[in-house]
């Protein structure tokens, strides 16, 4: 059964869909793909981008040549470029991931690609995006408000971003950052721990495994049991 809908405002130019899909009031998405179970807030624009399935883009999202992951989500506000985001992510509202940077060794810091642009009345600023570095963003990650991630930067599975944070290097995974610049204030768990969870790699579990142990990934208490039955998943799965 399909329980999607299509808000009769949302313009939709060149896009495959799958099934169940929400877009709501004012969307615009081009030149994309929206897999099953994804939904699109009112008034977000997504431009040649991939949006995997059950993933869900809050309201005045932009999001422009990205793929986001299973399972991800945004908050309201949210400003993503070029970017390659894992699965299972959680990104609050007014985040900017991959934004353009400023030269300040000219003499000007304004863009010579946007004085051509306005130049020449060539409105279609998107351009510039076409071959630029790209952010990786791993799985498993939680940024909170506010947060700014510089264009071309790597952010580690289970990484941490803290509310407006300035990411100017990249970040390790498991890692917690937080401050402008953003500096590394500790680890999500010891290092034994963080290696077998890169090993386990359970955003990569079929959906169903997942579903049949919630109660692990959600367990509070991640402790030498907890890591061990996960580890024993992944190996049956033969993803170890």
């Amino acid at each position: 059964m399909n329980n999607g809908f299509i808000s009769h405002d949302a313009k939709l130019v060149d896009t495959v869909l799958g099934e169940n899909i929400k877009i709501y009031k004012e969307a615009e998405i081009q030149h994309s793909r929206l897999e099953d179970y994804t939904s699109v807030g009112d008034q977000s624009i997504i431009l040649h981008s991939r949006i995997e399935s059950n993933s869900a883009i809050n309201r005045r999202n932009y999001i422009l040549r990205s793929k986001i992951g299973n399972y991800t989500y945004t908050g309201i506000g949210t400003m993503i470029l070029s970017a390659i985001i894992g699965k299972f992510c959680s990104i609050s509202w007014n985040v900017s991931i991959g934004g353009e940077n400023h030269d300040y060794n000219k003499v000007t810091t304004h863009p010579l690609w946007r004085f051509h642009a306005m130049d020449t009345g060539c409105l279609n600023y998107s351009i510039n995006y076409d071959n630029q570095e790209e952010c990786v963003i791993g799985n498993d990650v939680w940024i909170a408000s506010n947060a700014i991630i510089l264009r071309g930067l790597k952010v580690g599975d289970g990484a941490v971003i803290g509310a407006g944070a300035v990411v100017t290097k990249d970040v390790d995974p498991y890692s917690i950052v937080a401050g402008v610049p953003a500096k590394m204030i500790g680890m999500r768990f010891d290092e034994d721990t963080i290696s077998m969870l890169q090993k386990i790699q359970w955003w990569n579990w079929p959906k169903e495994v997942i579903r049949q142990n919630v109660d692990l990934i959600y367990c509070s208490d991640v402790n030498d049991e907890v890591i061990s039955k996960l580890y024993e998943i992944s190996k049956s799965l033969e993803l170890i």
